[in-house]
């Protein structure tokens, strides 16, 4: 069995109530008398029971991270970033794979309330739904939430979003400007953030007078592979292409190459996210960057700050950039 703060008072000849005060970080006790008691509890191996100073403090120390599928890296990189960011202020951070239905997602957020969270982060625009926007109603009415690339105008819950309509937009304007012509959007899942994307792909298209070709990929390098070699077959005037992620954009251009297009003299790539897969290729993909880091550490901020002030929410939108290199 563990040495228990008493313990800990008598070896040090002080009352349990001053160790207690060390644990917490609490004024009032001499440097001396401080600096003894915690050379016990590092000699010791004292570990505090979270679970008790929450029963006491009525605090968790705990911060609740959806994602809605751990294999997405982009969303796990993001979620790793927040993880980080609260590990260095002593939180411990509860990671759930919420799934892929809107109903496994709202079961999630019912976990997470019954786990005493103090927060919640949602990594992901899947989460933006009428299921999972009444199950925090339900569950966590007052408990701050931080929607990474999602909105829900309820008064607890702040948003940290990139700006994927502009960011595409951009991209498209920058390869009519290199003389492409017959830009192509390949696309995959059906969510909020691809929607934002195909209508700053197609709002951009439109303002060139330029002809849109959207295609539809399986969500993996294979089926973006097929699809491509699809379009080309149909659209063989195609001279660049955008794809939603950059996964997708990679499986494209191993079949372009396959079929004797030369990336970029023949068919432009820009991907989206900036995620490694776009310096690990061969050739290196040029990409939308849609500030990863940047979004997770403005999650990060605004969510500590509402821990400390529940009244207190935040709304940002961080606008993407453009990372040129080999595939344009």
């Amino acid at each position: 069995m563990g040495l228990t703060i008493y313990d800990i008072a008598k070896r040090a000849g002080v009352s349990a109530s001053t160790v207690s005060r060390v644990i917490n970080a609490r004024p009032g006790i001499k440097k001396s008398t401080r600096e003894k008691v915690e050379r016990i509890l590092r000699e010791s191996n004292f570990s505090v029971s979270e679970a008790a100073r929450g029963l006491v403090n009525q605090t968790s120390r705990m911060i609740g991270i959806l994602v809605s599928d751990i294999r997405n890296q982009h969303h796990t990189e993001g979620a790793y970033m927040i993880e980080q960011h609260f590990r260095k202020k002593g939180y411990c951070s509860l990671l759930l794979n919420a799934g892929d239905t809107d109903e496994g997602r709202a079961e999630s957020i019912k976990i997470l309330s019954s786990r005493r969270v103090e927060a919640a982060v949602l990594i992901g625009s899947v989460f933006q739904s009428d299921a999972v926007r009444k199950a925090i109603e339900d569950y966590m009415p007052s408990i701050p939430v931080v929607f990474q690339n999602g909105f829900f105008d309820l008064q607890n819950v702040s948003s940290a979003i990139a700006d994927e309509f502009s960011g595409t937009a951009d991209a498209v304007r920058y390869l009519h400007k290199t003389g492409r012509r017959h830009i192509a959007y390949i696309n995959s899942n059906d969510t909020p953030s691809n929607r934002k994307k195909v209508a700053g792909y197609e709002k951009a298209v439109r303002e060139l007078g330029l002809g849109s070709i959207i295609c539809i990929a399986e969500d993996t390098a294979e089926g973006s592979a097929e699809t491509t070699e699809k379009l080309i077959s149909s659209h063989p005037e195609t001279d660049a292409i955008i794809y939603a992620v950059d996964l997708l954009a990679v499986g494209g251009a191993r079949r372009l190459l396959d079929l004797g297009k030369r990336v970029p003299e023949d068919v432009a790539i820009i991907g989206t996210d900036n995620s490694p897969f776009s310096t690990i290729s061969n050739p290196r993909l040029s990409t939308i960057d849609t500030k990863l880091y940047e979004l997770s550490a403005t999650c990060s901020s605004i969510l500590e700050k509402a821990i400390e002030n529940p009244s207190y929410t935040e709304h940002v939108v961080v606008k993407p950039s453009l990372v040129l290199r080999e595939t344009t």
